[in-house]
């Protein structure tokens, strides 16, 4: 076969396993004697038998030089293999071939030495077995006449493989004179034709190497050596997207709500623009609003959804030097991103933090992608007691009148009611319901283990989107503690703008530590 027709010789031919132990012969053991291992290829000359595992078939392809003086001059060529497992074996089965306890010991030590079966790459490694009767290999490829589709294979003839009327001869007056070079030997081989090279069949232009025949096997189709692949579970979509803040000046936590508000923005141009692209490309008109549940927390009429399983978009200040800098940013979202929304997460590089020409701006590189137990950052954790990173706004004002009127007179008495209500509402929607055993409000200043300079006041913090038309009413606000009965994975952040990190909880660590 050439090269270039793409077609790999399998089963190996049994002419290329004879000659490999020649070759094995010769280049690691030459002190056996040539008429002992004479004496067993010619027991292995006749046609084997194969017993094939499961195989792939594929090809890489090189441009190669052909030794032309213009660099740019080059051919295709095809490397086409036969792919098996790596602990598969093939079984090359003589049924016939009854060896001597000596011609046993030979060949085994010639098949030990096996590595490879004519080309670098081919690695083996081979042993002499004898298989029980009761045991033996399952054939799958044999010699054959009535094929449906024969494949041939290049065989030893045993009457003529071991013979040596076509070997190449010397004029003993050049071997006198020494006219004849050194490369005009062979190799040091017997004087088979099992043992002709390339070259010389090449020379004499034979159309087949002496000593060999062709001989026709029936080969299991190639989709029935295949093996079919193992079923695979179907992956989940991911819910967790990490990015890094990077810029001149990195935005401090006390603007964590403007920072949430305009990357989702932003991420949201590239949803647009994105899924316009494909809807022109498909013939189709473009769309006027974000069509994406999952990031803009609206169906496709343009209504808030009723649930939280939407993105969350939680900047935090994570790190050592900058503490109230913020340097990430992680977008949650338990319906999971599917291929658009993780394109237009990939499409974000930058975004403003304000509408002027002049305004910071912030670059952002996707740093994480997947579950929430592959990332190892406090948003996944599990603890019992939990404190606020940025201050819970409530949801909704204080009912002084009618029959649904508040208990309590307000101030942290109605913040705390608040927070309650939303907690309740986010842990009952767990498996199994879970609810805070208590939920109080923090105050900073009673705490002497905690510097005063640790951490922003909540009053510090900007507690209001910035949305043209409409001014949000002053909204109670503090900073809260929780404590849950066990450790449990972190509540949704709770209230007002906590799709926006307001709300946000983090593990309360003991003594110096609760700062962090």
């Amino acid at each position: 076969r050439h090269v270039n027709e793409g077609v790999a010789e399998w089963p190996p031919s049994p002419w290329r396993l004879l000659r490999a132990l020649v070759a094995v012969w010769k280049r690691t053991c030459p002190e056996l004697p040539d008429e002992r291992v004479k004496g067993v290829l010619e027991k292995l000359a006749e046609p084997p038998e194969f017993a094939l595992p499961p195989t792939t078939v594929a090809h890489t392809r090189h441009y190669l030089h052909v030794n032309d003086p213009n660099p740019d001059d080059r051919v295709l060529v095809f490397d086409t293999f036969v792919n098996v497992a790596r602990t598969a074996t093939v079984s090359v089965v003589w049924p016939a071939a009854d060896l001597t306890i000596v011609e046993r010991e030979c060949l085994g030590q010639i098949v030990k030495n096996l590595t490879t079966l004519g080309r670098a790459e081919s690695w083996v490694e081979a042993e002499l077995v004898t298989f029980p009767q009761d045991a033996p290999p399952k054939i799958n490829c044999q010699p054959t006449t009535d094929a449906a589709n024969p494949l041939p294979l290049l065989c030893a003839d045993p009457d003529t493989a071991f013979g040596g009327e076509h070997y190449p001869t010397h004029d003993a007056k050049k071997l006198a004179k020494g006219d004849v070079k050194l490369e005009d030997f062979l190799f040091d081989c017997p004087r088979w034709h099992l043992c002709l090279d390339t070259e010389t069949l090449h020379k004499n232009r034979w159309p087949s190497a002496p000593g060999s025949k062709w001989v026709n096997y029936g080969r299991p189709e190639e989709r029935q050596l295949v093996a079919a692949p193992p079923a695979r579970k179907a992956k989940p979509l991911p819910t967790v997207a990490r990015f890094l803040l990077d810029g001149p000046v990195l935005p401090l936590l006390t603007d964590t709500l403007n920072v949430a508000d305009r990357f989702r923005r932003k991420l949201l141009s590239h949803f647009k623009h994105l899924k316009n692209a494909q809807l022109v490309a498909a013939g189709r008109e473009p769309l006027d609003r974000h069509p994406t549940e999952v990031l803009s927390g609206k169906d496709a009429e343009g209504r808030p959804v009723a649930h939280h399983r939407h993105a969350f978009y939680l900047p935090t200040a994570d790190g050592k030097d900058c503490p109230r800098h913020l340097t990430h940013l992680t977008v949650i979202a338990e319906m999971g991103f599917d291929e658009h929304v993780v394109e237009a997460l990939n499409a974000v590089r930058q975004f403003d933090l304000g509408d002027r020409a002049d305004s910071p701006k912030i670059r952002v590189q996707l740093v994480g992608l997947g579950q929430p137990g592959e990332f190892n950052h406090w948003l996944f954790e599990k603890s019992a007691a939990w404190e606020t990173v940025t201050p819970f706004v409530a949801h909704r004002h204080l009912k002084r009148r009618g029959t649904k009127r508040d208990a309590v007179a307000g101030g942290p008495d109605f913040l705390v009611l608040a927070a309650r209500e939303c907690l309740d509402r986010e842990c009952e929607a767990r498996t199994p319901p879970v609810k805070p055993e208590t939920v109080t409000l923090r105050d900073d200043r009673l705490d002497k283990s905690r510097p005063a300079e640790s951490r922003p006041k909540a009053f510090e913090f900007r507690r209001r989107r910035a949305r043209p038309g409409r001014a949000d009413a002053s909204r109670a606000f503090g900073d809260l503690r929780v404590t849950f009965a066990e450790p449990v994975a972190r509540p949704q952040a709770f209230g007002y703008a906590s799709h926006f990190g307001l709300g946000l909880l983090k593990p309360a660590k003991s003594g110096g530590d609760a700062a962090r």
